[in-house]
């Protein structure tokens, strides 16, 4: 559990496989009582960055439907391509999840009111 200008923030460090696995995420923030969530990219399986898979938005939409303010980390050297790369761009303007390529930027907007 993290601290992000006095909200707490849960780091998830457990994989994950497919868009239903954001059921977890939502049932550990609920049993932690807090609504934010950083996950690094890591933790991501590789459809996650397909968007052709659908992936992200399944996954991404679930936690909002739960009001979880949710950031993801980008490794920060890695081309996702002209598409993704679109899609890092819009997601960057959502209010309940965002992706970033620093994770001091990323604590940082977990942290707003």
């Amino acid at each position: 559990m993290l601290t992000a200008n006095r909200h707490r923030v849960l780091e998830w460090r457990g994989g994950l496989s497919e868009a239903s696995s954001a059921v977890e995420l939502i049932s550990a923030c609920i049993e932690e009582d807090c609504a934010r969530l950083l996950i690094a990219h890591d933790v991501l399986p590789e459809a996650f960055f397909q968007l052709s898979s659908r992936f992200a938005g399944e996954f991404l939409q679930k936690l909002q439907n739960y009001r979880l303010r949710t950031a993801v980390v980008m490794d920060a050297e890695r081309d996702y391509g002209e598409r993704f790369d679109e899609y890092l761009r819009e997601a960057k303007r959502g209010r309940f999840s965002r992706l970033f390529r620093d994770r001091d930027e990323a604590l940082a907007w977990l942290g707003e009111a």
